[in-house]
């Protein structure tokens, strides 16, 4: 006889539900664990991402505190007193205010033109410039204009100095001018002041000064419009390493072929040359300023006169010998400034009279004049 095997109905539904359960819990397990993966990933991404980010700052904070390091290593030489810079290049120091034009360059900074010390300094001593007329030296060649900063309770100046071209030594520097800031909180301004140096004659009665909106704040000054004056908004910036000049001659400074200045192995700083025929155009110091504060040596030595009988040079001078001249020369009418005689005397109506020695009497007639 055969046997049957019987399987109830309940017991194979309930190994169906066994079997889709364990199915069930399976897909959810490696569900579980793709979550758990792709959160892994995730996390991993975004670690990859901070630590890249912290490797970054870590570098940037590495060349900053390079470049501060090279700059506080650059020795900044105490200026000597001038007489000692004049036994050295035996010569007399002599500036006059017109061989910088101070004032069209505070002009430049406080418009913006101009927004670090380096574009400073490569402006006045790009070769071909005629930024200035520097040398004291007088050796026929422009000395070379370092700009110095130098920070006093939170205070920063700007020292224009100048390199003698016959001696490249910065310890030899003349102070020009100084650019100073001053904090005028109560005020809410930063204050700017230029002024040319004791070394410069005539430039003690000469300031220019700039006022700026601004707002002071524990970590710095914030200046009301950032374009202009940028120059000193750059200045004002307390993160940033001291500005040291390290060049001593116009050689130090490169012209591209396309007329860009910048100085040799260093591109952190450039003039385009646009840009720079821009700001030359703007400080060209006129022929008239120059004049009048620099006004050209005239000479008055009197002329010598042997004229025998009479001669008349018409629309100039007339000159007559006669005993009656009294050894003078005498040009114009009424004697205004007279010079012989054992003396000199001021007045009459009109002329200037110059005598002694000589003998003869000149008349002014469309010449030389003084007087009414």
């Amino acid at each position: 006889m055969k046997a049957t095997i019987r399987t109830p109905l309940a017991f194979l539904v309930l190994l169906l539900a066994c079997d889709s359960a364990a199915e069930g819990a399976g897909k959810a397990e490696a569900k579980a664990d793709i979550q758990a993966d792709a959160k892994a990933n995730v996390q991993l991404d975004t670690k990859a991402v901070a630590d890249a980010a912290a490797k970054a700052q870590a570098e940037a904070d590495a060349r900053a505190k390079l470049a501060a390091d090279a700059a506080a290593q650059i020795a900044v030489p105490p200026l000597k007193a001038v007489a000692d810079v004049e036994a050295a290049i035996g010569t007399k120091v002599a500036l006059k205010p017109a061989d910088l034009d101070l004032k069209g360059v505070v002009d430049l900074l406080a418009k913006g033109e101009i927004r670090t010390a380096a574009e400073l300094e490569l402006f006045l001593n790009a070769p071909g410039s005629a930024a200035h007329r520097v040398d004291f030296d007088v050796d026929g060649k422009l000395d070379y204009l370092q700009v110095v900063e130098v920070r006093l309770d939170g205070d920063v100046h700007f020292e224009l100095r100048a390199v003698p071209s016959s001696k490249l030594d910065a310890s030899l520097a003349v102070l020009v001018a100084t650019l100073a800031t001053m904090r005028a909180e109560a005020e809410g301004a930063l204050k700017v002041v230029a002024t040319y140096s004791a070394a410069v004659e005539g430039g003690a009665d000469l300031k220019f000064e700039h006022d700026f909106k601004a707002d002071f704040k524990a970590d710095g000054v914030v200046l009301a419009d950032a374009g202009a004056g940028a120059f000193f908004g750059w200045a004002l910036d307390v993160k940033r390493p001291a500005y040291v000049s390290a060049h001593l001659s116009p050689v130090d400074i490169q012209i591209g072929a396309d007329g860009a200045a910048q100085f040799a192995g260093d591109v952190s700083a450039s003039l385009a040359a646009a840009r720079l025929a821009a700001l030359r155009a703007a400080i060209k110091v006129e022929a008239l300023a120059i004049a009048a504060i620099d006004p050209p040596k005239v000479d008055i030595t009197p002329p010598k006169v042997d004229v025998k009988g009479v001669a008349k040079a018409k629309g100039g001078i007339d000159i007559d010998h006669s005993a009656k001249a009294e050894s003078s020369v005498k040009v114009g009418s009424g004697g205004g400034v007279k010079v012989g005689g054992g003396g000199i005397s001021v007045g009459g109506s009109a002329g200037v009279s110059v005598g002694g020695g000589g003998s003869g009497k000149g008349k002014a007639g469309a010449g030389f004049k003084i007087g009414k």
